[in-house]
């Protein structure tokens, strides 16, 4: 990685001299460094007689973060730091419901952004207010490192770039195209400013009640819940998110006997009544993510309350004391049942975010 010299301008192994007339010095500990351009390893700086300390190697992905710094602000000054469209997927998964909208907006700094050169790594090295009534806070990441969990009070970017081969670093041109070429300008998080997240998120609720609306219907003409043949639903609602194995996947004490990785929705019927509905996990010779047929149970939440065995009719499901649930006739028949006396509805992949609801 380049390092700076006297004056503190970085240097590039292949525009200073060889040995120890380079000039550079290791911005960690100040020791004079020597450029090695032999013919047989790459050309690198080390430090005089091998006095490199663990901190120094360290270092040298700062000074490439400072190297992209520069480059940023020369594009910025340039007039050629073009801010890319914010996009979000706004989406409601629960029971029977799987519904999403794109939402996208641009946002472009208003005048010129205030650089902030001396950032340390978890900080910003750039700010400025952009056209869309938000603060714009501008980091640098090099490689894998990740830029710092969203503040959603701010517009957070983030460039970044893969770590370049020894080679690139060699001279400054051609470090300068790998990060033309491999450096991206990628948003972490936008404030819904102009209110377009807000009214996607209202559509798509409309959209939800009348997939529950279409669904009562269609078991009121057939006669009732129990006459529906297919109770199985759509996979994407309850199967695994990820290929996570059971034995790494969470476990839930308020979901006793749920499946690894699926969605929990809660029904809330009254002050003192709230249901889980989840998939359950097969147990024997038949796996829970490749059998035909699922089965579902309904946990009394956050645990039982006085009751809970008896309050559910037989069409829904069948008791269980031992394991401390409602074992489902079938998916539809709880849906159906609780969708029409529930007062509130929640989705999600951890129930214990549903504390308080």
């Amino acid at each position: 990685m380049p390092p700076p010299d006297a004056s503190g301008a970085l240097r590039f192994i292949g525009e200073v001299e060889r040995g120890a007339d380079c000039g550079c010095r290791c911005p960690v500990c100040g020791s004079a460094l020597v450029a090695r351009q032999g013919a047989a390893n790459e050309w690198h700086f080390a430090h005089e007689a091998s006095q490199e300390r663990p901190e120094c190697a360290a270092a040298a992905a700062s000074m490439l973060r400072r190297f992209m710094l520069e480059h940023l602000q020369a594009r910025g000054e340039a007039g050629a730091l073009s801010l890319p469209p914010y996009q979000q997927r706004v989406a409601i998964v629960r029971a029977l419901i799987n519904v999403h909208e794109d939402v996208q907006w641009g946002a472009q700094a208003m005048g010129a952004l205030q650089w902030l050169s001396e950032a340390a790594l978890h900080e910003p090295v750039a700010r400025a207010r952009l056209d869309t009534g938000a603060d714009l806070h501008l980091f640098v990441t090099v490689g894998e490192a990740e830029p710092p969990p969203p503040d959603t009070g701010c517009a957070q970017l983030v460039f970044r770039c893969r770590l370049p081969p020894a080679s690139v670093l060699r001279d400054r041109h051609a470090a300068e195209q790998h990060l033309a070429q491999h450096g991206e300008l990628a948003w972490v998080h936008h404030p819904d400013t102009l209110g377009l997240v807000a009214a996607a998120q209202a559509r798509l609720e409309a959209r939800g009640r009348q997939i529950y609306a279409n669904w009562l219907a269609m078991a009121d003409a057939a006669g009732g819940p129990a006459t529906v043949v297919d109770t199985r639903p759509p996979p994407l609602f309850y199967g695994p998110s990820t290929r996570t194995e059971p034995k790494e996947a969470p476990r839930y004490a308020c979901a006793p006997a749920h499946a690894p990785n699926v969605s929990f929705t809660l029904y809330r019927l009254s002050p003192t009544e709230a249901w889980l509905l989840y998939l359950l996990e097969r147990v024997g010779p038949l796996d829970w993510r490749t059998a035909t047929e699922k089965f579902y149970a309904l946990a009394p939440y956050p645990g039982p309350f006085e009751g809970w065995a008896q309050a559910l009719p037989l069409s829904v499901g069948v008791a269980d004391l031992d394991v401390g649930i409602v074992r489902c006739t079938g998916f539809l028949n709880a849906v159906t049942y609780l969708s029409r006396r529930s007062q509130l509805t929640r989705s999600g992949r951890d129930p214990m975010a549903f504390q308080g609801v």
